[in-house]
């Protein structure tokens, strides 16, 4: 504890390594959509299709790739069942190796035995075992959902114990972003980029008929070679991300940093926080369309779909825009992170969320704009004719600067979310005197999980069974077909939009302000050190109800900076503080603890 009894601050190697547990399970996120291409390879018949083989027809493929798209939407309802077990074995867990370390441990691992299951021990199985093949698949699938709930959930609820300071949890964005720079990014850069050099990974075939017609899909992500270095490549580097991650909460992960519960959580209780912590309902509804949309937007086959089927240079746009990108990114994360732990994490995901959407519409219309018959309305980075060269037209630069702010931007809006759960705990001790990070990271998973995996049925959807004549998800060498562009347009752009639009609404109704949270801080504070001196938590709770009931010692100080008004802050009080209300002035009506 420093400066005051309520403010529970990390040390700043343990701030910046603890968001790599988030990298750890978006290493696993982000290969997630190979799986798809996986899966044609794998269950059409057998791998050796993938080295030249002809599929019977073009129905296998796209009822393979089909069913990989509604598969994953269907496990959630598998996930209604483990999140809320894993939350609640969560809440009552108390090892000597704390809370969360063993979930974060035992979630890994079963990630990678998922992996492993699917890519590498029952890939060789005999053409006469499909059906096995199928069990396997599944199966693994299903680990893979345990280990991902158990994980995952660790990164919302662990940050409980970790730092109450407004200001350190805001820092979350910045070193989330170095995480994802090294999840996320660093498996697509991968698979999608480095591996899709022939000198490298030997690019897999298949091929299926179409009216008698040989259809070929042919690229990486089609041959066994890509598996047999991507594999071991995400098992290692997400073991890393989770092992600087254990080390960085081991300090905090201990009993005088948990909350204050006299009992154990039961069902019922969990029940009366869905329906009484309404905060949790918001932030939720607003954080799965916005992971939802990022997802989208963002997807390898997006990607290959914008800058190779669209602008005809995949190779060649791909990694610099992702590169460009980041740098925006840098930009923003900074700026998020300064106005949350200024003005709350409410603020800034409010703020920049209006930013990503004002920064789209310039996207849209760039993207409406676009000719295929018209190369000024191409993206454009590097030309080879007579030498090699730099080639930026307008559409280009326009389309950097205007993707890159509202890429940077609603980035921004997705990392801050993931503290605003830590937000939510509290308030829960706050309203009920239950201490039950678990559930509420597993609530919070479990809502994000059933609405990003969608994130499949919406590509087939919008691009596969909109595009007449594409029967797989775009890949390498995927060429130009009527209605792509409008493909490109809705899961670019107007996807990701609605989702802002929705994001924005639940902010106005999202009541956890930065003033509010320092309430409840003050609050939680003093009913802690009420209740390890011998008072019953019913007590605590009646006696300490609002901040103006607190003593000071209890009440985290305000930079006298932070309370100048600007701009910003004067259209954030018009439109989005109607529900932002705290008891009163600090400490004017202090109730010691008694003797």
């Amino acid at each position: 504890m420093e400066s005051t009894q309520a403010v529970n601050r990390a040390k700043q190697w343990q701030v910046a390594l603890f968001p790599f547990n988030n990298a750890a399970t978006n290493v696993y996120f982000a290969f997630y959509t190979y799986f798809t291409y996986y899966a044609i390879m794998y269950l059409s018949g057998s791998t050796a299709a993938a080295l030249g083989g002809t599929v019977a027809s073009a129905a296998v493929v796209l009822a393979i790739s089909t069913f990989n798209s509604l598969f994953a939407p269907l496990m959630r309802v598998f996930d209604g069942i483990t999140d809320p077990i894993c939350g609640s074995l969560m809440d009552r867990a108390q090892t000597r190796f704390g809370k969360f370390r063993p979930f974060m441990v035992v979630g890994n691992c079963l990630l990678a035995l998922s992996l492993l299951l699917m890519m590498v021990f029952f890939r060789g199985l005999p053409d006469s075992l499909g059906t096995l093949r199928w069990v396997v698949y599944i199966v693994s699938y299903i680990v893979y959902v345990i280990g991902y709930t158990a994980q995952c959930a660790c990164t919302k609820a662990g940050q409980t114990c970790l730092t109450n300071d407004p200001k350190q949890r805001s820092q979350f964005v910045i070193w989330n972003m170095i995480g994802m720079i090294g999840s996320i990014v660093l498996i697509n850069v991968m698979a999608g980029g480095v591996l899709t050099n022939e000198a490298i990974c030997a690019k897999g075939t298949i091929q299926y008929e179409v009216d008698g017609v040989l259809q070929t899909l042919r690229g990486a992500a089609y041959g066994p070679q890509f598996y047999n270095i991507m594999v071991p490549f995400v098992i290692i580097l997400s073991a890393i991300y989770t092992a600087m991650a254990v080390a960085a909460i081991a300090e905090k992960d201990r009993p005088e940093f948990w909350g204050v519960s006299e009992k154990p959580a039961t069902f019922k209780d969990y029940v009366g926080i869905l329906k009484g912590n309404k905060e949790i309902r918001w932030l939720v509804t607003s954080a799965g369309l916005n992971k939802l949309a990022s997802t989208v937007a963002t997807s390898g086959t997006v990607a290959f779909l914008v800058y190779g089927c669209l602008m005809g240079d995949y190779n060649g746009l791909f990694i610099p825009f992702y590169a460009l990108c980041f740098v925006f990114m840098g930009v923003f994360f900074l700026w998020g992170s300064k106005t949350a732990g200024a003005k709350g994490q409410k603020r800034g995901v409010a703020q920049f969320t209006c930013f990503a959407f004002l920064f789209y519409i310039g996207v849209l219309i760039l993207l409406c704009l676009y000719d295929h018959n018209n190369p000024a309305t191409w993206l454009s980075l590097f030309s080879t004719e007579g030498g090699f060269h730099i080639t930026i037209n307008l559409y280009t630069v326009l389309f950097i600067i205007l993707y890159g702010c509202g890429y940077g931007a609603f980035n921004c809006c997705d990392n801050l979310t993931i503290p605003m759960v830590a937000d939510c705990t509290d308030y829960e001790t706050y309203r009920s005197g239950n201490y039950v990070p678990g559930i509420m990271g597993t609530v919070f998973s479990l809502v994000d999980k059933l609405i990003s995996s969608l994130q499949t049925l919406l590509l087939q959807l919008f691009i596969v069974f909109l595009v007449p004549g594409l029967n797989a998800l775009p890949a390498e060498g995927t060429p130009y077909m009527e209605g792509m562009k409008l493909s490109a347009v809705i899961c670019f752009c107007l996807l990701p939009m609605a989702a802002w639009l929705v994001t924005i609404f639940c902010m106005t109704r999202y009541s956890l302000s930065g003033e509010k949270m320092r309430e409840v801080q003050a609050v939680n504070a003093v009913r802690k050190a009420a209740v390890q001196r011998g008072m019953s938590m019913e007590q605590a709770m009646a006696t300490w109800q609002t901040i103006d009931q607190v003593p000071e010692r209890f009440v985290q100080q305000v930079d006298k900076k932070d309370e100048k008004q600007s701009f910003l802050d004067r259209v954030y009080e018009k439109y989005f503080t109607k529900t932002e209300k705290t008891g009163g002035v600090p400490s004017s009506q202090a109730i010691e603890i008694p003797d």
